[in-house]
């Protein structure tokens, strides 16, 4: 094995059974977040050459710059979120809402969810990818049901029940793809993506569109494309505020990429409809989320809205399905993911502060809460699409993607819906921040409270004012190894 990558993964065993071994002791909240930072550190010594061109093929194991920015993604923003868990989680646990035996829960599921999420990116075996995406619903399902609360264990059942059944259509859909590899695949490798890249065109046309519909469909209910998305607004909003950040960064992002790669063959066989079934999704989901966003009145439920708005833009972008649009929907989803855990830390900190997530009922921010509000107000402008931030430059490209197709109409239709979008955030964002607070409210403070949100909302500036040769060169080879370059 890649001497790299087998340190990466043994670093993940070691931090997982460190962090359940020292669940019990009130050291675990600083092991986790030390171990999750180790984690990152090597995914980026893993990562970097391979965002570079280079791919890793070692028996089951096989990444290219595709794998390497989901990878790198799910360890910068795990860093973060276990950071930020230390004052979040600290505080429920001293006013105890939290017992020291569900903090330790707590940091070692979290541990787990990071370093199965980070696996599921460097097997080559799609049924493999498989089961590591159905293995971050479980794990992630406890994470979501962690107060054990009414509202809770519903949202945790809901999102398990609903995800699940949506494994299963996947499950369907690769036992398709399979099918139709007979004869033209060796059985042993009938699902390793550089196989099914190299063969495409070797394949049953029908079969593989009836495979792709229930990919699509199967992995898209845990993207959380409309009409398949009811669970998402329920689990973002009872998770911990830390976990629904890493939900919406990047747990959406791994059903994504278990899409992509077989959108990638669909594509080499059959150009154009797994395309337009993308669009589709894209278009729905965008539509229905700007709609919901105007009428939410729960905090969490907006910003997980606006998670399922942003996976319609980035399944517009593969919809559209050109070279430009593809590495433009790959900028978008990074920059959802640097941006979407500003607007859930700092409406952790709004919620503890003010014990509720009813907007009307929180006033005042930025009397009581300067930082934070300051954050959210970066956060809303930045995910709403304004400049310099990076989600701009991610619609931005995406519309001159669509231009340069000759689908004028997708942006005329975009522009609207993102219009309604930015109404809809201004009206429900703006007026908590501005008026006077309530005698409770106070000002949470801390090192893990302000760190993960100043290094963010760096990122996120930093990736729309500046987009150095290097970057842009990443993006470039992530979206070639869509459609197979770097098989």
């Amino acid at each position: 094995m890649i001497p790299s990558l087998a340190v990466l993964i043994a670093a993940m065993v070691v931090s997982s059974a460190l962090c359940i071994g020292l669940r019990r002791s009130r050291h675990v909240s600083a092991v986790m977040p030390a171990c999750a930072f180790v984690l990152f550190a090597l995914c980026l010594w893993v990562c970097i050459p391979v965002l570079r061109g280079e791919t890793i093929d070692d028996g089951l194991f096989w990444m290219d710059p595709l794998s390497a920015v989901f990878m790198t993604l799910v360890g910068f923003i795990g860093f973060l979120a276990s950071l930020y868990s230390r004052a979040y989680i600290g505080l429920e646990a001293e006013e105890g809402v939290v017992s020291r035996k569900e903090n330790g829960i707590y940091y070692s599921l979290l541990i787990v969810f990071i370093s199965v999420m980070m696996l599921t990116f460097t097997v080559r075996s799609m049924a493999v990818v498989w089961l590591g995406i159905a293995a971050t619903t479980l794990v992630s399902t406890f994470l979501v049901g962690f107060y054990s609360r009414e509202e809770s264990t519903e949202a945790a059942w809901k999102y398990i029940i609903l995800c699940s059944v949506g494994m299963t259509i996947a499950l369907f859909g690769l036992t398709l793809v399979y099918a139709s590899t007979v004869g033209v695949i060796d059985s042993d490798s009938a699902l390793d993506w550089p196989s099914l890249m190299e063969h495409a065109s070797e394949l049953d046309p029908n079969m593989m569109r009836m495979a792709m519909i229930l990919i699509i469909v199967g992995f898209g209910t845990k993207v959380g494309f409309v009409p398949m998305h009811t669970w998402l607004p329920d689990a973002h909003s009872q998770a911990p505020s830390p976990i629904s950040g890493l939900l919406s960064a990047v747990l959406l992002n791994c059903a994504m990429y278990g899409i992509l790669r077989f959108y990638g063959v669909s594509e080499s066989l059959d150009p154009g409809f797994a395309s337009t079934v993308m669009l589709v999704f894209g278009l729905v989901s965008l539509g229905a989320a700007a709609f919901f966003i105007v009428s939410s009145r729960d905090l969490k439920r907006m910003l997980a809205y606006s998670s399922i708005e942003n996976m319609g833009l980035i399944a517009i972008g593969f919809g559209i399905g050109t070279p430009v649009a593809i590495a433009a929907a790959i900028l978008q989803m990074t920059a959802h993911s640097v941006t979407k855990p500003i607007l859930f830390f700092s409406a952790g900190n709004i919620i503890q502060s003010y014990g509720t997530r009813e907007m009307s009922r929180i006033r005042g921010v930025y009397r009581s809460m300067p930082f934070t509000a300051a954050a959210m107000t970066v956060g809303t402008l930045s995910i709403v699409g304004c400049p310099p931030f990076a989600v701009f430059v991610g619609e931005l490209s995406l519309m001159l993607g669509a231009l340069d197709a000759g689908m004028s109409w997708t942006v005329a239709v975009m522009i609207v819906l993102l219009a309604i979008v930015f109404a809809g955030m201004a009206r429900n964002v703006f007026p908590m921040l501005s008026g006077e607070p309530p005698e409770y409210a106070r000002d949470l403070k801390g090192f893990s409270r302000t760190a993960p949100l100043v290094v963010l909302i760096v990122a996120t500036t930093a990736l729309g004012l500046f987009m150095p040769d290097a970057v842009v060169q990443c993006l470039e080879n992530a979206a070639s190894s869509v459609t197979g370059v770097f098989s």
